[in-house]
């Protein structure tokens, strides 16, 4: 659709829409609240339209005498540069004499004083500048005043409003320049608050990667036994509080040091990098594969029974018989918790290890590149008999 955005250019968009007047939010009341501070009567402004005839026949005059004490400063004719500059200084100062004396006060003209103190604060003309030129500006129309007044009264009266509307005009360049002050501060301190959170992103990421790099097992992307004891002490927390159950398959693979000793070390590397693969390929999306170290495995299995445990166990060695080419087999230990009576994180790492370790040891006689299970569904196994089901496939070897 053709609509603007909605958000921060929005935003923008509507700063650039607003005059200054509405921007710093000048009302009518407060403009006239502002004439009273400075005493500016009905009286001045009669008193300062009466003169405007007679100050513009003497405005070139009166601009040449103004910037001739402008540019005497060495620092101020620095900030005007050149004669193109100040050409155009010149003509917006005819126009800023001539709305001087209009008499009219309104919105229009203070939103154009507003912009006039914009551009001074723009190209980097400072309070003190302003003020002394402000000075040379009363001095050149006062000068006027002593010509054209009759009497000392009326001098007076000129004079006084002259310096009143001055001070008027004075007040909204100054409120121009500390809106604008207030605006860059608060500009760096978001440019600075973005930098922060930049930077905390930044580290936020670089500690995430190094944890995760402290909590990976470099070879095979698998966690490694440190993030295994986190992973273990959240789980059976959770499994408590649910009373749910949580199951351990302890991986061990058979011969792996006799492997390497004879086909080298990477063979070996590229066998753990296999049975990592594979066991991530078993196990479901709530499962925590990790290494233990050396050629141990193992996966955490919340909410995972006894049979669901060795389903995965079981499509762990179909997925590793299928590749093909293992030198070497493996020998699987199961354990479980829960979801009444719960043992500690190392007990059930203890009780999948000696289940491991009793599967490894009776079928230390079997074909090389097996996985062996140990099934501790007993009934599970009589049952399979019973029904004249085929034997468990050639590739795995289940120890009740």
């Amino acid at each position: 659709m053709g609509g603007r955005p909605f958000g921060v250019g929005t935003n923008r968009m509507r700063i650039v829409e607003q005059t200054l007047l509405e921007q710093m939010k000048f009302s009518d009341r407060e403009i006239e609240k502002r004439k009273l501070l400075f005493d500016l009567r009905d009286e001045d402004v009669a008193t300062l339209r009466s003169c405007r005839s007679a100050v513009v026949e003497r405005l070139d005059w009166a601009i040449d005498e103004f910037y001739a004490r402008q540019i005497d400063d060495a620092e101020i004719a620095l900030i005007i540069g050149d004669s193109e500059t100040l050409s155009r200084l010149k003509g917006a100062m005819r126009n800023y004499i001539v709305e001087l004396f209009g008499g009219v006060y309104d919105n229009d003209y203070v939103n154009s004083r507003l912009r006039v103190g914009k551009v001074h604060w723009r190209i980097g003309v400072t309070p003190k500048f302003f003020l002394s030129a402000l000075r040379r500006l009363n001095v050149v129309l006062c000068a006027i005043m002593d010509e054209i007044s009759d009497t000392p009264i009326e001098l007076h009266a000129r004079k006084e409003a002259i310096q009143k509307i001055l001070f008027f005009d004075s007040q909204l360049v100054f409120d121009t320049y500390i809106t604008a002050l207030s605006g860059e501060v608060t500009a760096a301190k978001d440019e600075t608050a973005a930098y922060a959170r930049g930077l905390e992103e930044e580290v936020a990421l670089r500690t995430q990667q190094m944890k995760e790099l402290t909590l990976t097992d470099d070879l095979t992307g698998v966690s490694n036994k440190r993030a295994f004891g986190e992973h273990a002490k959240r789980e059976m927390a959770g499994a408590q509080r649910a009373s749910r159950e949580l199951s351990l398959l302890y991986i061990d693979i058979n011969d792996f040091k006799l492997l390497n000793d004879t086909l080298g070390h990477q063979v070996g590397d590229d066998l753990l990098i296999k049975v990592a693969r594979h066991l991530k390929g078993a196990s479901r999306d709530s499962d925590i594969v990790c290494r233990l170290g050396g050629d141990e495995f193992c996966i955490l299995l919340p909410d995972a029974p006894i049979a669901a445990t060795l389903s995965i166990a079981e499509r762990f060695a179909e997925l590793m018989y299928e590749e093909g080419s293992s030198p070497v087999g493996a020998s699987v230990g199961i354990a479980t918790t829960g979801p009444n009576q719960f043992c500690t994180v190392d007990e059930l790492v203890g009780r999948a290890d000696q289940s491991m370790y009793k599967v490894k040891q009776r079928n230390k006689a079997g074909k090389p590149g097996l996985v062996c299970i140990d099934n501790p569904l007993k009934q599970v196994a009589e049952q399979m008999a019973e029904m004249d089901s085929d034997h468990p496939p050639p590739h795995i070897v289940e120890a009740g």
